[in-house]
């Protein structure tokens, strides 16, 4: 968690490497702390060769149009939410 200045430096060091997408600053009611966290959307295009195969094999295998991806405590790949047609 961070302090309002480090928020405010967090935001400034976002914006001043042209990051995109979106910066989500979350504070809990009461708190003097908060946390900033970004979402971003990675085209394939935007991924090296190697990445981008895997990727797509990936999606293909689990049959994927939509999804979530979420690490563990760890940092480690955890569990992924995912939607796709369901034909009966």
């Amino acid at each position: 968690m961070k302090t309002q200045k480090q928020i405010h430096d967090t935001v400034d060091k976002w914006w001043e490497a042209g990051s995109v997408g979106n910066l989500i600053i979350y504070r809990a009611p009461h708190s003097e702390y908060a946390d900033c966290i970004v979402e971003k959307v990675i085209k394939t295009k935007e991924m090296d060769p190697t990445t981008r195969a895997a990727f797509q094999i990936w999606m293909e295998d689990l049959g994927v149009e939509r999804g979530e991806v979420f690490s563990n405590a760890a940092g480690k790949p955890d569990r992924v939410k995912l939607t796709r047609r369901f034909d009966a």
